[in-house]
């Protein structure tokens, strides 16, 4: 089957279970009662590329995909827009913004590219003057958020110049918040506390690190090495808390070991 026939049937599935044979359950629901299954289903994509598992990944995009044809069809419903709207909108925003490869335009890489990116955005807006940090959604996990702050600004010069200037100022943020606590001040500890995660956020922009994904994979880790921990406990006939400070950096160094070739 062709894509375009693979995707009709696709529509044609999600129009009938919201039709008046449909299900229930689909038929019962509007915009808002999906957005966290999207949230869910979005997590799942990035989870399976976490693992490295693309059969996985193959199966969450679909999942993906129908809460994209979902909210369409909803829309549809309504006499708003159609799927079809959606896909022309966004070829026709790519193809507007890479202009570099659909039309005559010349870039030498990468920054260039994402630089002439946030000039076309601002154009989009007409007489209307756009934020450069507009697009960013509010409600965006605050890490990936800050990530995406840093990354919005540095198209328009605002960032610094290298690796060891972000190194430096994240040297910077913690002797700060070193004072903050020695002041006893806590609205300048958060505040100190908040800076050097922002910073820390950025940094991942210098070292090719998306730091969401980043401290997913180690939280992930410290779960797997903390559970093992537990384990190795109750092969002790040990309970958790009976443990010593010098037992549980042992435990954790062989968690650390065993956990990292598993």
């Amino acid at each position: 089957m062709s894509t375009g026939t693979t995707f009709e049937r696709l529509v044609e599935i999600m129009a009938k279970l919201r039709g008046p044979c449909g299900c229930p359950w689909d038929r019962e629901q509007n915009y808002t009662s999906i957005v966290s299954h999207t949230l869910e289903e979005a997590h799942e994509v990035a989870e399976a590329i976490d693992r490295g598992d693309l059969d996985g990944l193959r199966e969450e995009l679909g999942d993906l995909l129908l809460q994209i044809v979902f909210y369409a069809q909803m829309a549809s419903e309504e006499k708003r827009f159609t799927i079809d709207d959606v896909i022309n909108g966004i070829c026709d925003k790519i193809v507007h913004r890479h202009p570099h490869v659909f039309g005559d335009l010349k870039v030498t890489g990468t920054d260039e590219v994402l630089k002439n990116w946030e000039a076309l955005k601002q154009k989009e807006g007409g007489t209307q003057k756009k934020s450069v940090l507009g697009g960013i959604p509010k409600a965006l996990p605050a890490l990936l958020k800050a990530y995406r702050l840093g990354e919005k600004t540095s198209r328009v010069g605002f960032d610094w110049t290298n690796a060891e200037g972000i190194l430096k100022k994240i040297e910077e943020e913690v002797r700060e918040l070193h004072e903050a606590r020695g002041q006893k001040d806590e609205a300048a500890i958060d505040h100190e506390y908040g800076d050097l995660l922002f910073t820390l956020a950025n940094c991942g922009r210098f070292l090719g690190i998306e730091p969401e994904g980043s401290l997913r994979r180690a939280a992930d880790r410290f779960s797997k090495r903390f559970q093992w921990m537990e384990r190795a406990a109750t092969d002790q006939n040990r309970t958790l808390q009976s443990l010593t400070p010098e037992e549980w950096d042992d435990l954790w160094n062989r968690a650390k070991h065993e956990v990292a070739h598993e």
